[in-house]
């Protein structure tokens, strides 16, 4: 509701039955301060003050229908009206008991009839002059609220421009070409990469005109996939050729909805990245991967050579102290544990670049564990973990020892690392056509939908605060586990342990052996 103006007349509701009596009084109000209004009734009072605010109600007290305590009682229950001031007209020497109730029912004062000129014009006055004064007390408040208003929304104005600047200096600095699209699919960016790239401009771009930097035989894909993605509000994934300075090129093109906090979609998000430049960067990272692994393995292992021997000096030497026996051993463990990441980082890359190769001999697999949970004793003493093996006889096959011999390595170690310090069982089966481990603990489990992407590279399933480790160890353990033909699962629910198990052929088959690149890449 808009204000009148605070220095405008006021109007005053003069509410009288008799119209001799209300024509008196608003002669006697007659004043270009005032605004009067005459209502005969009080049913027509109410129906006044239900359409205009009022400066004062002069009021009679007795009316037909309804009398001026009854009205004033209905005006003072509606919130608007609570505060209006009203002064009864009473006839002079009412009963002191009326004049009581009229208080009671929130009249500020009365007037005796017949009415002094005077004191109507100055009590009237009075009033006036309080309802002007609150008025522009309301009229300086409004004032401020909307310049607050204003001050807040021009304030989000410069944020969101400010915000638009970053995001878009982010996405000239991706090196990956990327354009924008408002909510109906309408391109309205496309950063420098997209530009340089395509050799197409922003002008060029805009709407749907990106399409023409589309492969031919991908153009009319690509337009339904877009239109599909803008209807559905869904993210899609997919290869598709884009132009480039010597012709067209496969892109991974990666489209994201960009969604309000309520989930509704404001934007669209597109992102291409060029695909022999993504194998240029793999083979890079690989051959880093590579040259890291093997330099920091000669270190290490004299590291280790050396931490080995001092460790056995200390032991026979009479009067070494235990505190220093016991640095040393912490020291040779932490060397171990680094050694043991190098090596899954140098296999990582071996069979990044397809150069994992097996070595495959006879070999027992119940003995091949045994001595592998044998050589977990320290390192289970010291988590308060028993291992129990179970093995019948011999299960006899062709395999790489040194890589089984890993398998089972890594397999127990996650038991042990995971286990919360409860029993961890073993057990070797088969024949000659194949052998089967199964590596079981009762730890934290593993929630079902990690259960497929631990087997992946640098995946975890738990937080890296509270486990250590690169997330490398079952990947690695699939890979060799896949290179001999055979198959990794897991079954596990949170909180109840996992069993882990192994089964790969006894013998080498046409499928099984090194491992490809184009598997890993």
């Amino acid at each position: 509701m808009s204000l009148p103006n605070a220095e405008g007349p006021v109007s005053i509701l003069i509410v009288d039955d008799r119209p001799n009596d209300a024509m008196m009084l608003s002669e006697v109000l007659s004043n270009p301060a005032y605004e009067i209004v005459v209502a005969n009734s009080g049913p027509a009072a109410l129906k006044r003050v239900l359409t205009q605010d009022f400066a004062l109600i002069l009021m009679d007290v007795v009316m037909p229908e309804m009398d001026g305590f009854e009205v004033a009682s209905v005006i003072k229950q509606r919130e608007r009206s609570r505060h209006t001031p009203i002064v009864f007209l009473t006839a002079a020497g009412q009963d002191v008991r009326a004049i009581y109730q009229a208080y009671s029912v929130g009249a500020v004062d009365y007037l005796s009839k017949p009415l002094d000129e005077v004191i109507v014009r100055a009590k009237v006055a009075i009033f006036a002059d309080l309802f002007r004064k609150d008025r522009r007390i309301r009229e300086q408040a409004a004032a401020l609220l909307e310049a607050d208003r204003r001050e807040r929304e021009l304030q989000l104005s410069q944020m969101r421009v400010l915000s638009e600047k970053r995001y878009r200096s982010l996405l000239e600095m991706i090196p990956a070409s990327i354009w924008t699209a408002d909510r109906d699919g309408q391109v309205d960016y496309c950063n420098h990469r997209w530009r340089e790239s395509t050799t197409m401009h922003l002008d060029q771009t805009c709407g749907t005109g990106w399409l023409q930097a589309v492969h031919p035989e991908d153009a009319t894909r690509a337009a339904e996939l877009w239109r599909r993605a803008v209807e559905t509000d869904e993210d899609y994934v997919g290869e598709i050729r884009l132009r480039a300075r010597d012709g067209h090129r496969w892109h991974i093109c990666h489209v994201m909805a960009d969604r309000e906090p309520g989930g509704r979609v404001r934007g669209w998000v597109a992102m291409f990245a060029d695909c022999q430049e993504l194998k240029a960067a793999i083979e890079v990272r690989d051959e880093f991967l590579s040259i890291a692994s093997h330099e920091l393995r000669t270190p290490l292992s004299t590291l280790m050579l050396q931490l080995d021997s001092l460790q056995r000096t200390l032991r026979d030497l009479t009067g070494a102290d235990d505190r220093s026996r016991h640095k040393v051993d912490s020291a040779l463990r932490q060397t171990q544990r680094l050694d043991k990441l190098v090596s899954d980082l140098l296999d990582v890359s071996r069979i990044c670049m397809g150069r994992l190769e097996l070595d495959r001999d006879e070999v027992d697999m119940v003995e091949l564990a045994r001595t592998c949970v044998e050589g977990f004793g320290e390192q289970a003493k010291r988590t308060g973990t028993t291992i129990d093996f179970h093995a019948d006889g011999v299960v006899m096959g062709r395999w790489d020892r040194m890589r089984m011999e890993q398998v089972i390595t890594n397999l127990l170690s996650n038991a042990v690392k995971y286990g919360a310090g409860k029993p961890v069982h073993v057990s070797v089966g088969g024949d000659r056509t194949h052998a089967t481990i199964q590596v079981r603990d009762q730890g934290i489990g593993i929630a079902s939908e990690a259960q497929a992407r631990i087997f992946e590279r640098f995946e975890r399933a738990v937080s890296s605060r509270h486990y250590g480790g690169l997330g490398i160890g079952l990947y690695v353990t699939r890979q060799i586990v896949e290179a001999h033909g055979g198959t990794i699962g897991v079954t596990s629910r949170s909180g109840e342990g996992s069993v882990f198990t192994v089964d790969v052929p006894g013998s080498a088959d046409d499928r099984a052996g090194d491992i490809p690149r184009s598997a890993v890449s």
